[in-house]
C-alpha cells in the first residue's frame, strides 16, 4: 500500500436566522424524526441573537473539504 496526499480547501457554511436576519442558527444537540415525510431527520438550533429555534435536515454551522483542481 502507499500513500496518496491532496491539497484540500475548507469552506465553512453557516445559516443566518431568518427572523432576525443577524444571528447564525447554532446547532442544540437535540434532534427529532418527521412524520412528513416519514422518517426524515431535523436537527433543531437556535439562533445566537434572538434565540428562534427552527429545525433543519442538516447541521449548522457545516464544514465541507474541498479538493483543489489538478490534485
Amino acid at each position: 500500500m502507499s500513500e496518496n496526499h491532496s491539497l484540500l480547501r475548507v469552506r465553512k457554511t453557516d445559516f443566518i436566522c431568518d427572523q432576525c436576519g443577524e444571528g447564525a442558527m447554532i446547532y442544540t444537540g437535540s434532534w427529532g424524526i418527521t412524520t412528513t415525510p416519514p422518517g426524515m431527520k431535523m436537527y433543531y438550533h437556535r439562533c445566537d441573537v434572538c434565540g428562534v429555534q427552527v429545525a433543519f435536515p442538516t447541521i449548522y454551522p457545516r464544514t465541507e473539504y474541498l479538493q483543489e483542481a489538478n490534485q
